[in-house]
């Protein structure tokens, strides 16, 4: 067991005059926090086995400025490293590369179907060369499964497949980005925990991380990260909480923080996940529930998220753990407990207890006929923020509904109100009189105008809401007002439609799955019928399924509607610059193309986004479009020298 003793392994390096180590970046965390490896010079450091985090990379370097470090990769099905990284002191990777394929070997990274990606797209990886193993022992189903043809050099007839995520990097390096087959999927939101791991070893006073997903309650998945301070007095829970906030939409921010004196490892130097602490998970509530519905809802919240304590009343549904299928357990609650017509998309537009307790007290709360709104009013405000931030007005796409723009809402940054804009004919007392995108555009222009005095407005929409975000922005252009950032998720031009046949009458229960974060290409199984699809969103607890009839009939107008006025509208220019977020695992084949906006926008910037089209406001695309899109909202506030604008 000594090897696991930093002391020990520093005085046998120094009284053997190793030159050359080899670790696995948890045991090289611990030993160059061991006092007695400041005086050692090796010569170099290889480090594999696990994932070498750029802050440990930067730590090396401090603690032994003299000595070479080189990251290295290769599973036990290649003998043995396949990719090296020269870890250098000028090394700013971020993350730290796994680098080039090693001499007389191949690395490529592949769609599913087997396809190279181009740089900056993730893909499966695969090895190939003379360095793979024949196969599993005494298991022919293994190896079949995992060593597969090779179909880009016959004089390597196998691949295997690692079951890694990877990208390359212009330069030809490759970045590996975590497992395919071990993927964490929290909460219906699948993401990578080293990304998380990456951006908390930057927190102050943080010397190491670990994060992984703990269930200590049956059905209570929750983030926890296991910290390890520079010092005690540096161990500040908010601070590591706020540094994540800051870099992380809000589902990839840990529920709880357990500050530990060390990592704990497993007998061959790697981290013990096994012996790491539960820790005492509460509620950080700003203030108490105070009146008889807030306490009411806050007890809600308490037993449908399984909370130890009793939230307060600015805490968020969805921050503290809800997701779609638990948001429909609380709607049913409300409407057996308060109100038989409550409706689930309440709940979306009024996430905080206090917020949804006034909507259950407001009698006011209600459509000009006395029918309830709930959450399929003309806005919804998915975000509140301040007032004195220009907020992010997003666009229903062709479904109508902006409830789809929830996760993307929480990660923008603290403070900046995200108002969804939805489609009036979604309710039945509420049909819309709009015959032309123009006239829609104009409308919902009115509409911001209400909640927002002063520019500049920002303007976000996806695949329909996308092309109704140009025109709202040309009409605001008309108007002489300013237009601060636009940003188009992976829509078209009406010009790529006008030409094209009527839509089928299926085109419509599409739409609903796509609008629902499914590609109906993959769903061959579901019937593209009416009851098919409202059959398939019920058995999987989609929110929009949960919906009663006469507001899915709703979505259903609001699909045909948008459709035939996207294919009559003729574009105005709008001069200001657009930021797009293209889909770029989607249209292959097809003749769609970001660039076929220039006509009518003054500059475009376009980011390809690993996803599907389907997948655009999900959580992986969220968390590859926030950053962006935070930092130009940022930026077009704190440019804007023009004086405050007024308006009729």
């Amino acid at each position: 067991e000594s090897h696991k003793d930093p002391a020990w392994l520093a005085d046998i390096l120094r009284e053997q005059a190793v030159t050359t180590l080899h670790f696995v970046p948890s045991m090289l965390a611990i030993f160059l926090e061991e006092p007695r490896c400041r005086d050692l010079k090796p010569a170099r450091v290889f480090c594999s086995g696990e994932e070498l985090p750029a802050a440990l990379r930067d730590l090396f370097h401090q603690r032994l400025p003299h000595t070479e470090l080189h990251n290295l990769y290769g599973p036990t099905e290649a003998a043995v490293d396949v990719s090296y990284w020269p870890a250098s002191k000028t090394d700013a990777s971020q993350p730290v590369p796994i680098g080039f394929p090693v001499w007389n070997t191949a690395l490529y990274v592949l769609d599913e179907l087997l396809r190279p990606v181009p740089p900056g797209i993730a893909g499966h990886l695969y090895l190939a060369g003379r360095q793979l193993a024949r196969g599993y022992l005494g298991r022919p189903d293994l190896t079949e499964e995992r060593f597969v043809p090779n179909p880009f050099d016959a004089a390597s007839p196998r691949m295997y497949a690692t079951g890694d995520l990877a990208r390359w990097r212009d330069d030809g390096a490759v970045v590996f980005l975590g497992r395919s087959d071990h993927q964490i999927k929290l909460r219906g939101q699948r993401l990578e925990l080293g990304e998380i791991e990456a951006v908390i070893a930057h927190a102050p006073g943080v010397a190491r991380v670990a994060v992984i997903a703990r269930q200590d309650r049956p059905g209570d998945t929750r983030l926890v990260a296991y910290a390890v301070a520079h010092d005690a007095s540096a161990a500040d829970t908010h601070a590591l909480l706020a540094h994540a906030e800051k870099l992380l939409p809000d589902y990839m921010v840990p529920s709880a923080v357990v500050w530990l004196d060390e990592l704990p490892v497993t007998s061959n130097g790697k981290l013990d996940r096994k012996a790491l602490p539960a820790p005492a998970l509460s509620t950080q509530a700003s203030r108490t529930a105070d009146t008889p519905t807030e306490r009411y809802i806050a007890d809600l919240f308490q037993d449908v998220l399984q909370l130890e304590r009793q939230p307060g009343a600015d805490d968020d549904f969805f921050e503290l753990g809800g997701h779609s299928l638990l948001a429909a357990k609380m709607a049913a609650r409300i409407r057996q407990n308060r109100q038989p017509a409550f409706s689930l998309g309440a709940i979306f537009e009024h996430a905080t207890v206090s917020r949804l307790a006034a909507y259950v007290d407001d009698a006011s709360a209600t459509n000009p006929d006395g029918s309830s709104a709930n959450g399929f009013g003309s806005v919804v405000t998915l975000k509140a923020g301040d007032k004195d931030k220009n907020a992010l007005f997003c666009i229903h796409p062709a479904g109508g509904i902006s409830w789809c723009y929830g996760t993307l809402a929480r990660a923008m940054e603290p403070g900046r109100t995200v108002y969804g804009l939805q489609a009036p004919g979604l309710h039945p007392h509420l049909r819309e009189g709009t015959n032309t995108l123009d006239s829609m555009a104009q409308a919902y222009v009115d509409t911001l105008l209400q909640l927002q005095e002063h520019g500049p407005y920002h303007l976000a929409g996806w695949s329909v809401g996308g092309i109704i975000a140009q025109a709202m922005a040309a009409e605001l252009q008309r108007r002489g007002l300013q237009v601060g950032v636009l940003a188009m998720l992976d829509a078209y031009p009406s010009d790529c439609w006008r030409d094209q046949p009527e839509p089928p009458p299926e085109s419509v229960y599409k739409a609903l799955l796509h609008i629902a974060g499914h590609d109906p290409e993959q769903l061959p199984d579901v019937p593209l019928t009416r009851d098919g699809v409202i059959g398939f969103l019920r058995a999987t607890g989609h929110p929009l399924g949960e919906l009663p009839d006469a507001m899915l009939e709703g979505v259903f107008h609001v699909v045909g509607h948008n459709n035939r006025l996207v294919r009559r509208h003729r574009h105005a220019r709008y001069d200001g610059p657009a930021l797009y977020f293209r889909a770029a695992l989607d249209h292959i084949g097809e003749n769609l193309s970001p660039q076929q906006w220039e006509p009518y926008v003054g500059a475009l910037e376009v980011h390809h986004i690993p996803s599907l089209h389907a997948h655009l406001t999900g959580p992986e695309a969220t968390a590859r479009i926030a950053p962006v899109l935070n930092g130009r909202l940022g930026r077009s506030d704190a440019s804007c020298a023009l004086p405050a604008e007024t308006h009729p």
